[in-house]
């Protein structure tokens, strides 16, 4: 027949079949490319995500001040800037003093204590074999120096922290001072039907993203306030230390929680059990109200986590990234899971 090819296919078919081979074999070779750039630069699309957090965060306060004060947002943005910069150092010129006090005054202690613990459980005969297994293992003082002394360089300032502090703060700085810019940025490399609902799709990240960051960072001050109060009435020693812990590790849920307990009940062991145990006490009754009543009260708008997706959400991230991994892993379950529902459930399987 005219125009057949002498193997059967049509003319050009082969070079066509070809063409697409070659053009499909680009696609996933770029897409293996960009899954291990992002591997290899994992830090720092960490630290971007982190200085969006931190851009939302700015740029939601500096609105807040610029519709209260008429100001451009220049200008409402430096304010805030210029108010937490005041705050932060309020905040550290209150808590240096006694925060530093009390940290020297439980290491003075510590030895003393432990040496009291010690004879204490010398009376039981399962106290002396777990002192024994102790003392074949280097002795409880030394153990204790040991964890306290990856205590301290685990918070100590290091180089690497503080680049990567300023990096977060300089481009959440930028990202909250043009956001317009890099959103539209962004929309470019959508096709241009679609980026109507790219604008969409971002917009709710966004609004998402901000009320679960501003409904955590109340939460984090009714627990560092509530466990602050519950020490000081119970006169436990170190009490605003563990109660700005407290708050702080909140911002990890389910870790950080455990971590602050745990070492304010071990603080409170060292003067007696019973105290220890008033304090346990005391902890479950804060993250009781924190999960029925301040975390509903305060994420109604913000993405409710399933339980079991956040701790394995923070295990994935912790093993692949790190402890800031850890960090982040609840922030970026919840934009996975909002893309997921718009991305895919909506406008795939819904369509």
């Amino acid at each position: 027949m005219q125009g057949e090819h002498p193997n059967g296919s049509a003319p050009g078919g082969l070079s066509g079949f070809a063409r697409r081979v070659w053009i499909a074999t680009f696609i996933v070779m770029a897409a293996i490319g960009a899954v291990l750039l992002l591997w290899v630069a994992s830090r720092v699309f960490l630290l971007f995500f982190a200085a969006v957090l931190f851009g939302i965060f700015l740029h939601t306060v500096a609105w807040a001040i610029g519709r209260v004060t008429r100001l451009p947002r220049g200008w409402s943005l430096g304010l805030t800037i210029v108010l937490l910069l005041i705050l932060c150092g309020l905040a550290g010129w209150l808590l240096a003093t006694p925060v530093s006090k009390q940290a020297s005054q439980i290491s003075a202690e510590l030895p003393q204590a432990l040496q009291k613990l010690q004879a204490q459980l010398e009376q039981y005969s399962w106290g002396q074999s777990l002192v024994n297994k102790i003392h074949s293992s280097g002795g409880l003082s030394s153990q204790a120096s040991g964890i306290m002394k990856k205590a301290q360089s685990f918070f100590s300032v290091t180089l690497e922290g503080i680049v990567d502090v300023l990096v977060i703060l300089f481009c959440g700085f930028y990202l909250a001072a043009t956001p317009e810019l890099y959103v539209k940025g962004f929309r470019r490399l959508v096709p241009r039907t679609k980026r109507a609902r790219a604008k969409e799709v971002l917009g709710e990240i966004g609004g998402e993203l901000r009320h679960w960051l501003f409904g955590q960072i109340v939460s984090m001050t009714i627990i560092g306030l509530l466990t602050w109060l519950g020490l000081f009435l119970l006169h436990v020693q170190a009490s605003e230390m563990l109660g700005l812990l407290a708050g702080i590790l909140d911002f990890v849920p389910v870790v950080g929680p455990f971590v602050a307990g745990l070492l304010s009940c071990g603080i409170a062991l060292l003067k007696s059990p019973v105290l220890a145990l008033w304090v346990l006490c005391m902890f479950l009754a804060i993250h009781l109200l924190e999960g029925h009543v301040v975390i509903p009260l305060v994420q109604r708008q913000a993405t409710r986590l399933p339980p079991v997706l956040t701790i394995l959400a923070m295990v994935l991230f912790y093993l692949l990234f790190g402890f800031l991994g850890l960090l982040l892993a609840i922030p970026l379950l919840a934009l996975t899971l909002i893309a997921v529902r718009t991305l895919y459930v909506e406008d795939v399987v819904e369509e």
